[in-house]
């Protein structure tokens, strides 16, 4: 976590001070890390592996809400945001370790410098950013484009020169569909399309994908 480039612009005594102080957890696949509505003591940074975010309705419906990978923060939203309630709930895809960051104390770092309070709430903001381009994506773009964006995230490190790019994605057709906000039939019919014009083609969880259409050159 300390070599994250936000981290450089907190004060030395506030950054020892969250090493000293933050620890590194491993959950389980299937298992919870927060809660949504829990008071949110800590924020996490995830090392390695995936969570998946998960919203749950007054009437107990739950929809897989985003998903977070290695070198991401988790539960930014509560810093500085009382009562600092978790907007969701936070469980592992698979094996994945974290790093616990008591909330209070990367809070002080933040407000240690005026360099660090600047970089963390523009990391806030795009974040917020981000979260509008996705209701904006919901509703001007089709589901095929809609996939072909949510791709790009998972294929960065996988761009390559050849024809194809293969990625390994750990959840299921339902939860990617969830994730669009399409249904499972809607996203069947998409795959089928996609697999016939050469552009994805999914064999279990790994990912078939044409890098020129992956990328948008095509």
């Amino acid at each position: 976590m300390k070599q994250h480039s936000l981290l450089a612009y907190i004060h030395p005594t506030n950054l020892q001070q969250l090493e000293r102080v933050s620890q590194a957890i491993t959950l389980k696949k299937g298992e919870t890390l927060f809660r949504q509505e829990e008071i949110a003591h800590s924020i996490y940074f995830v090392r390695e592996g995936t969570l998946k975010i998960l919203k749950t309705s007054s009437m107990g419906q739950e929809k897989i809400f985003s998903l977070y990978q290695g070198g991401q923060f988790v539960a930014l939203s509560t810093l500085f945001n009382p009562p600092h309630r978790y907007p969701a709930t936070a469980m592992a895809v698979e094996e994945t370790i974290v790093v616990k960051v008591p909330r209070e104390a990367l809070e002080a770092g933040i407000l240690s410098t005026e360099l660090a309070t600047r970089e963390w709430f523009k990391q806030l903001n795009r974040r917020l950013e981000g979260v509008q381009q996705l209701l904006t994506d919901q509703v001007f773009i089709d589901a095929k484009e809609r996939f072909r964006k949510w791709l790009q995230r998972f294929a960065t490190a996988h761009m390559s020169s050849s024809d194809d790019v293969f990625v390994k994605i750990p959840v299921t057709k339902q939860e990617i569909a969830d994730l669009l906000s399409i249904r499972r039939e809607t996203f069947s019919r998409l795959l089928g399309e996609l697999k016939e014009e050469g552009l994805c083609e999914v064999k279990g969880k790994t990912f078939k994908i044409n890098r020129q259409w992956l990328s948008g050159e095509e």
